[in-house]
């Protein structure tokens, strides 16, 4: 089993006390303490199991800033899937059914051009650095800024759950064997790869997953070593690989505008605070911290994870005829972000500049343990 630094608080849901069924709205809740403070409750509609790399990440934000305001901000936090299912929570953010959410990007890329660019195959290296980027992204270029304004969301941050792994049944260690495979993929440009190697992409979201493919819906799956462990995939899908995509996608974590813009300057101060610290160091010091972990229980239940050969993954980035990039661009600006040409590049100069101080990525690393 993992073994947590610290004690996981209860995940919420709907109750019954005396006879009368209380359900958390998905608004704040303002009260005052007994020394006249004002105590703020924030409801928070995530999609994380127990146990998983979102889960744990997100709990390090939601505690320091309880731990920073002496507790005046507490979190509500629902079961996933309890309050708002993993694709509905942007809009239930958005909407104010919820103060905060997390999820994956993916559910609603129309909402999320700024973070959809991680799908771009064979761009994006790792996690840390496509991280980073978004974030200083999210207030240095205009229309950025501007469309998360229009959209009524505070962007917290943009984690990669970490570079793309492809799991099946038997060997998948070319293009050749990804032809006539039904292939489970998330990642909006990441789904037109798997195409272009002759696969079929199905559509489903990582809780449905496992079922998936027991049901016989799918034959293989793309996902993070994460989900390998998260959705219990290792158990039921023997052969991963790292194909050379990179990264493919991003966990997206925000605040509702309005609630953001209300609080109490002291405690906006807190947010912002922690905000930084999370994406500058934390995030990605926790993803590396239990993607290795997880590492050890993937390969103990599957042996080994491969790697393709350099030429492969070549040979795939090859076989896709369409510009990507191009298309991203043309997404995007269609998705309501202006000078989506300006913002590709100014990311791919980030990403230089993040590249350089990465730690070694934790899959590439569990695969030459392997």
């Amino acid at each position: 089993m993992i073994a947590f630094k610290r004690p996981k608080r209860a995940m919420k849901s709907a109750a019954v006390l005396g006879g009368l069924t209380l359900v958390l709205a998905g608004c704040s809740g303002d009260t005052e303490g007994s020394d006249g403070t004002e105590n703020i409750e924030l409801n928070v509609a995530s999609w994380a199991t127990p146990d998983s790399l979102s889960e744990e990440m997100a709990e390090w934000w939601y505690t320091e800033i309880e731990e920073r305001t002496d507790g005046r901000v507490t979190f509500n936090i629902d079961a996933a899937d309890s309050l708002c299912s993993a694709s509905e929570i942007p809009e239930c953010v958005r909407d104010g059914r919820a103060d905060v959410g997390q999820t994956l990007t993916d559910y609603s890329t129309q909402l999320f051009p700024m973070a959809s660019i991680s799908s771009i195959p064979f761009l994006s290296p790792g996690s840390e650095p496509v991280a980073k980027a978004i974030h200083d992204l999210s207030t240095e270029h205009e229309g950025a800024a501007a469309l998360w304004e229009e959209n009524n969301l505070h962007p917290i941050a943009h984690v990669p759950p970490g570079r793309l792994l492809l799991g099946g049944d038997t060997e998948l260690s070319s293009v050749d064997h990804l032809d006539g495979l039904r292939l489970r993929m998330a990642g909006q440009y990441a789904q037109e790869a798997v195409d272009a190697a002759g696969a079929n992409s199905v559509v489903l979201t990582a809780p449905e997953t496992y079922e998936g493919i027991e049901r016989g819906l799918a034959d293989a799956a793309g996902f993070p070593l994460d989900g390998t462990v998260a959705y219990q995939l290792k158990d039921i899908l023997p052969e991963w690989t790292d194909p050379g995509i990179g990264t493919y996608t991003t966990i997206g974590m925000w605040m509702n505008s309005d609630v953001y813009s209300e609080l109490p300057d002291d405690i906006r101060s807190v947010v912002d605070e922690v905000t930084e610290e999370y994406n500058s160091e934390h995030a990605h010091r926790i993803f590396n911290e239990i993607t290795t972990m997880q590492c050890d229980l993937l390969l103990d239940t599957i042996g080994e994870l491969n790697q393709w050969e350099d030429d492969e993954s070549q040979r795939w980035e090859d076989s896709i005829e369409a510009d990507l990039e191009e298309r991203w661009v043309e997404g995007a600006e269609s998705d309501g972000l202006t000078d989506a040409a300006g913002y590709l590049e100014a990311y791919k100069s980030k990403l230089d500049e993040y590249s350089g101080d990465m730690e070694a990525d934790p899959s590439l690393a569990c695969a030459e343990r392997g």
